[in-house]
């Protein structure tokens, strides 16, 4: 299975998103790479803020009825 078929949670991307943050904090990373995992980041960073607006509108939906 392709890791655009899989489907994962919110505290996965969280994780995936800190492993990231802590690999470009060492410092240690060569720019190309950098700017990979940045890229990256801001994929998960996309996809996270899209499983919270949907978290939100379904609260919204639950309270609002």
């Amino acid at each position: 299975m392709s890791k655009k078929n899989t489907v994962k949670s919110f505290e996965d991307l969280f994780e995936q998103l800190e492993g990231i943050v802590k690999k470009m904090d060492t410092g240690d990373i060569e720019l190309e790479e950098s700017l990979t995992l940045f890229e990256e980041g801001m994929s998960i960073v996309k996809e996270g803020k899209k499983k919270l607006d949907e978290a939100e509108l379904k609260i919204k939906k639950l309270t609002h009825k």
